[in-house]
C-alpha cells in the first residue's frame, strides 16, 4: 500500500502542495453536500408530513356537509381538487356501509425516475394519513390519503443532482485558481542559483512572492554565501598546510629538483648541508657533479626506490617523483632522500627479537619434553651465548642451608669448573656474575637474571662479554625469559618429585602409604623365602581416635595421629618399616622375624607406648590400640593375605576389650565371615520387613504415671530369630544403613503414635534414638517434619535422644538442626549424659527438655559415693538449666528410692518394664500408674 501511495505521489512541490489542497477541498465538499442535502431531506420530509395534515382537515370538513346528505359526486370532486398538485398518489373515502370512493392522481412525465433505494427510504420515513368524517357526533365514514413516495424520491434526487452540480462547478473554479496561484507562488523557488563568480549569488524575489518562500529563497541565499565564505576558508588553510607540510619536507628530507636533463634547478637547506656546496654552486649543475648519483634515463620513474649509504653509518631512502605538465610529458623530477638509519636499526631489533622468540621457542619445548634437567641447563647456557651475541654463559644454582652457589652449567668456560661452590648470600638483587667472575676466572662486562620461583630463589643465569659493553633492555629482558623457563622447569621437576614422594609415603605422618607398605611388604616376604627366616606384619588401630576428633577436632586429631606415628618407629627396630594405612590405622613390616616372641615385645611396647598420655592442646588425653599379627608364611603366603589377616586379628583385639593384641588364628576368619554375612543380610532386612520396634516405658516418680516410651530397635532373623541390637547397631552405624533404618523407624513410631491416640484419649511422647549420620544427614530437619505431616500427629508426642558425642562433634551444625527440630514442636533430650565430653558453654545454647543419666552411674546406687555424688550433681546441673532428669538402668527398688531421694524426676529400666511390643503397649496406656516388674 505504501508502495502505491509512493508511486502515485506527485514529483513536483507544487503538484504536492495542488494534491493536498485538492484532496482536502474534495473531502470539505463532500462532506459539506452530505450535511445539506441530509438537512434537505429530512426538512422535505416534514414539511410534507405536516402539510397533509393540514389538507386533510381542510377536505374533511369539504366532506361533511356532502356526506350528510350523500352528495357522493361532491365528495369525489372535492378529492380530486385536493389531489391537483399534492404529494399523494390516492384519495379514498369510505362510508360506514363500506362504500368506497377512490380518487388516483395524475402521473407526472415530467420528473425524472429516482433510485429504487431512495423511493424506499421515503416510502419508510412517511405514513398514510386518516380523518374521521363525524358530523354533529355522528361518523359518516372515513378519509385516507395516501403518499406518492416516487414523486417524492424523485423530487429529492433532482434537488441533489442539482446541488451536486453546482458544488462541482464551484469546485472545479476553485482547484483552476488555486493551482493557477500555486505554480505563480512557487515559481520563485525555480530561481535559486549558486553563483560561484564574484556577484553574491542571490535568487531574484518577485513582488509578489508569500512571505514562507520569501523567507526561503533568503535563507538559501545566506547558507551559499557561508558556503563561499567556508570554501574560502577551507581554501587558505589547504594552503597553509601545504606549506607546513613543504616546510615539514624541508626540514626531514633532502629534497632537489631537476630538469628532464638532470640538471639542478631548486634544491633545500638540508640538500646544500649534505652536499657541501652552496646553492648558487649546485643550482646549474649536473645531479651527477652535486654528489647525488641519479641521472635521468629514458624510463619515467614514478616512485623509484634506492637505499644508498652516505659517510659513516648512516643510510638513505630516495625517491624519484616525476612531475607532468599539460601535455602529460615530464617537466621535471623532484628527488626526494629520507635518512632512514633509525628505522634500519628498529629493523635489525626485529629480526633480533624475532631470532630470540625462536631460542626461547626451543628452550620451552626442551622443557616440556621433562628430560634430565642437566641436559636443560647445558641448553639454556648455550642459548644465552647466541640471543645475546656473547661467547661465555653460566649457571649457578643456590644451596640455602650450606649457603653456597655451586657452578652447575657452562657455555665457553672450560670443562673442569663444573661444580665449583662457593660461598655466596644471594639476597636483595647482589649481582652473582660479580661474586663468580674472580672464581672462574673471567674479567669483563656482564648480566645476570635469578632463577626463582614460588617465593625462593633456585640460582642465577649469567652472561659475559669480553670487550667494554652495555647491555640493553631487550637483552636483559630475554635473559630473564630464559631464566623464567628454567624456574618453571625447576618447579616441575620438584613437583614431580614430590608427587612421586606423596605417591608412596603419608604427608601428615612422613611414613610410607599403603601402597609403599605393599611393596615392602612383598620385599620382606621375598628375602625371607631367600634366606629362609620368617617375616611378619603388625596392623594397628587406634582405640577412640574418633572421640578424640569429635571432642577437639581433626587438627587435634592429626596432632595425635603424627605423635603416634613417632612412638611407632620408636618401638621397632632399624629394619623394620612403619607404615599409615589411612585414618588412624597403621602397620609394621618385620621382615626379619627370628620368633613369634619377638613380635609379641613387638607388639607389648605398642600397646604401652600407645596408651601413655597424649598431650593435645594443653591437656592430656588417652587412647589406646588394639594390634593383629600375621606371619609368613603360616599366616599367609602373599602379602595382601598377610594383611587381610592381620587385620582380622587386629578386629579379635578389639572385639576382646582394646588395648591387647592378638596373633592370627584360622578360626578368626569365621567371626569375620559372619559379620560379612550379617552385614549382606542387613541390606536386605529393611526391604523383607525383619525390623520391628519394642517400647520400654518411662515413669514419673512424683506419681508412678507413664511419662513416654523409648522405642528400641529389635531384628527379628528369619532362621538367627531376635538378634541381639549390639551384633547389628554397630553394623548399621558403619556401613550408612541406618539412615533408610532410622527414617523408618520414624515412620514406623508416627504410625503407632497414631494408632494408640485413636484408641487411647493421652498418649505419652515417644523417644527416639538418632545416630550420628542422621544428625549429619542433609535436609534431616525436614525429613522429619515431612514424615510427622504426613501421619497427622501432634509433633509434642515425639522426642529424640542425641548422645554427647554427636553434639559436640561440630555444635554449631547441631545448634541449628536442634533448633530446627524444637521450632516444630518436638522433645529433645541427651542420651548417656556424663559418658562424653561436654561444654557447659554449648549445652545451655542446646535447646533441650531433658537429661539422661546412664545406667554406669544407676548401677551402683546408692553404695557406691562417687556415683552418687555424680547423680546428685547431674540432677543439680539439670534442674538448674530447667531440664528433666531420667534415670536409665533402674532395677531395684534400691535405685528407686535413692533417685527419689535425689530428686530425679523419671525413670526407666527392668524394675519398670522390659522394651514391650507396641500390642503389649495397651494396658500400660490405660492404666494411670505402672506397677513395678515381678
Amino acid at each position: 500500500m505504501l508502495k502505491l501511495v509512493t508511486l502515485l505521489l506527485p514529483r513536483t512541490l507544487v503538484g504536492r502542495v495542488f494534491a493536498l489542497f485538492a484532496l482536502s477541498m474534495l473531502v470539505f465538499a463532500g462532506v459539506g453536500l452530505g450535511m445539506f442535502y441530509r438537512h434537505q431531506y429530512l426538512a422535505h420530509i416534514e414539511e410534507t408530513q405536516d402539510a397533509a395534515n393540514t389538507l386533510i382537515e381542510v377536505a374533511a370538513r369539504a366532506v361533511e356537509d356532502s356526506a350528510v346528505i350523500g352528495d357522493y359526486d361532491t365528495v369525489r370532486r372535492t378529492l380530486a381538487t385536493m389531489m391537483l398538485r399534492s404529494p399523494f398518489q390516492s384519495a379514498v373515502f369510505i362510508d360506514l356501509d363500506g362504500g368506497t370512493i377512490r380518487v388516483e392522481a395524475a402521473p407526472d412525465q415530467a420528473l425524472a425516475p429516482a433510485p429504487a433505494w431512495l423511493s424506499e427510504h421515503v416510502a419508510h420515513e412517511l405514513y398514510d394519513v386518516n380523518r374521521v368524517v363525524n358530523v354533529g357526533g355522528t361518523d359518516y365514514g372515513v378519509l385516507r390519503l395516501h403518499f406518492d413516495e416516487h414523486r417524492l424520491a424523485s423530487q429529492l434526487w433532482l434537488l441533489l443532482v442539482q446541488s451536486a452540480l453546482l458544488a462541482g462547478v464551484i469546485l472545479a473554479l476553485s482547484l483552476a485558481l488555486a493551482r493557477a496561484l500555486l505554480a505563480r507562488w512557487l515559481k520563485n523557488l525555480g530561481r535559486l542559483r549558486f553563483d560561484a563568480g564574484d556577484g553574491d549569488g542571490g535568487a531574484a524575489i518577485s513582488s509578489d512572492t508569500p512571505l514562507e518562500i520569501r523567507e526561503a529563497i533568503l535563507a538559501v541565499n545566506r547558507s551559499a554565501a557561508s558556503m563561499r565564505d567556508q570554501y574560502g576558508q577551507r581554501i587558505d588553510i589547504l594552503m597553509d598546510s601545504l606549506v607546513q607540510h613543504k616546510s615539514a619536507l624541508d626540514q626531514a628530507a633532502i629534497v632537489c629538483e631537476v630538469d628532464r636533463e638532470g640538471i639542478v634547478i631548486a634544491v633545500n637547506d638540508l640538500f646544500i648541508q649534505e652536499s657541501g656546496y652552496a646553492r648558487e654552486e649546485l643550482v646549474g649543475r649536473a645531479l651527477p657533479q652535486a654528489g647525488n648519483g641519479w641521472t635521468p634515463a629514458d624510463t619515467v620513474w614514478r616512485g623509484e626506490v634506492a637505499v644508498a649509504t652516505r659517510a659513516g653509518e648512516r643510510q638513505w631512502y630516495r625517491t624519484i617523483v616525476p612531475i607532468f605538465d599539460t601535455a602529460a610529458q615530464v617537466e621535471k623530477y623532484i628527488c626526494i632522500d629520507v635518512d632512514i638509519s633509525e628505522r634500519k636499526q628498529f629493523e635489525d631489533a626485529i629480526v633480533w627479537n624475532a631470532m630470540r622468540q625462536g631460542l626461547l621457542a626451543r628452550l620451552g619445548r626442551k622443557a616440556l619434553e621433562g628430560g634430565p634437567l642437566a641436559g636443560l641447563f647445558d641448553m639454556a647456557a648455550a642459548v644465552a651465548c647466541e640471543g645475546l651475541n656473547v661467547r661465555h654463559a653460566a649457571l649457578f644454582g643456590f644451596d640455602p642451608a650450606a649457603g653456597s652457589a655451586t657452578l652447575q652449567a657452562a657455555h665457553g668456560f672450560p670443562a673442569n669448573t663444573l661444580g665449583t661452590a662457593f660461598a655466596c648470600t644471594p639476597a636483595g638483587g647482589e649481582a652473582l656474575a660479580h661474586w663468580s667472575a674472580a672464581v672462574l676466572g673471567f674479567d669483563g662486562a656482564s648480566i645476570e637474571a635469578a632463577v626463582a620461583g614460588g617465593g625462593r630463589a633456585f640460582g642465577a643465569l649469567a652472561v659475559y662479554a669480553h670487550a667494554a659493553r652495555t647491555f640493553q633492555e631487550d637483552e636483559d629482558a630475554f635473559l630473564g625469559s630464559l631464566a623464567n623457563i628454567l624456574a618453571s622447569a625447576v618447579e616441575r621437576e620438584e613437583a614431580r618429585k614430590r608427587l612421586t614422594w606423596l605417591a608412596q609415603f603419608d604427608t601428615l605422618t612422613g611414613l610410607p602409604n599403603r601402597h609403599r607398605l605393599g611393596t615392602c611388604l612383598e620385599e620382606a616376604i621375598a628375602g625371607a623365602a631367600l634366606s629362609g627366616e620368617r617375616a611378619g606384619v603388625m596392623f594397628i588401630d587406634l582405640d577412640r581416635f574418633k572421640s578424640v576428633n569429635d571432642m577437639l577436632g581433626h587438627s587435634a586429631g592429626d596432632a595425635l595421629l603424627a605423635q603416634a606415628g613417632a612412638r611407632l618407629q620408636d618401638c621397632v627396630g632399624a629394619v623394620d618399616v612403619v607404615a599409615r594405612l589411612g585414618g588412624d590405622e597403621f602397620a609394621v613390616v618385620l621382615p626379619q622375624l627370628a620368633a613369634s616372641g619377638q613380635a609379641e615385645a613387638i607388639a607389648q611396647c605398642i600397646v604401652e607406648a600407645l596408651a601413655q598420655p597424649f598431650l593435645l592442646q594443653g591437656q592430656q588425653l588417652f587412647v589406646s590400640a588394639s594390634v593383629g599379627i600375621a606371619a609368613w608364611p603360616e599366616d599367609g603366603i602373599d602379602a595382601a593375605t598377610l594383611l587381610k589377616n592381620a587385620d582380622t586379628a587386629m578386629y579379635s583385639a578389639k572385639q576382646d576389650g582394646r588395648n591387647n593384641y592378638r596373633f592370627y588364628r584360622a578360626e578368626m576368619n569365621a567371626n569375620a565371615a559372619l559379620r560379612l554375612q550379617t552385614e549382606s543380610q542387613l541390606h536386605l532386612a529393611l526391604e523383607r520387613g525383619e525390623f520391628e520396634l519394642h517400647y520400654q516405658p518411662k515413669v514419673k516418680l512424683a506419681d508412678n504415671s507413664p511419662s513416654g516410651f523409648e522405642a528400641l530397635l529389635r531384628w527379628r532373623h528369619p532362621e538367627r530369630g531376635l538378634v541381639a541390637p549390639g551384633e547389628f547397631i554397630s553394623i548399621l552405624e558403619e556401613t550408612g544403613l541406618i539412615l533408610p533404618v532410622g527414617e523408618w523407624i520414624i515412620t514406623e513410631v508416627c504410625r503407632q503414635v497414631q494408632a494408640w491416640s485413636a484408641l487411647h484419649a493421652s498418649v505419652p511422647p515417644v523417644a527416639i534414638n538418632l545416630s550420628a549420620r542422621q544428625l549429619a544427614q542433609a535436609g534431616f530437619a525436614g525429613t522429619v517434619h515431612g514424615i510427622v505431616a504426613a501421619a497427622g500427629i501432634d509433633p509434642r508426642l515425639l522426642e529424640f535422644e542425641l548422645t554427647e558425642s554427636m553434639l559436640m562433634a561440630d555444635p554449631e551444625s547441631a545448634v541449628r538442626i536442634l533448633t530446627s527440630l524444637k521450632a516444630q514442636g518436638m522433645r529433645l533430650s541427651v542420651d548417656d549424659f556424663g559418658t562424653g565430653y561436654s561444654s557447659l558453654a554449648y549445652l545451655k545454647r542446646f535447646p533441650l527438655d531433658a537429661l539422661k543419666i546412664d545406667r554406669t552411674f544407676v548401677r551402683d546406687l546408692p553404695d557406691d559415693a562417687d556415683d552418687a555424688a555424680i547423680t546428685k550433681a547431674v540432677i543439680s546441673l539439670a534442674h538448674s538449666l530447667n531440664l528433666k532428669v531420667v534415670a536409665e538402668g533402674v532395677e531395684t527398688i534400691a535405685h528407686l528410692d535413692a533417685l527419689r531421694a535425689y530428686g530425679c524426676d523419671e525413670i526407666q529400666g527392668y524394675y519398670i518394664s522390659k522394651p514391650l511390643p507396641a500390642a503389649d503397649c495397651a494396658a500400660l496406656l490405660q492404666n494411670e500408674a505402672i506397677p513395678a516388674a515381678a
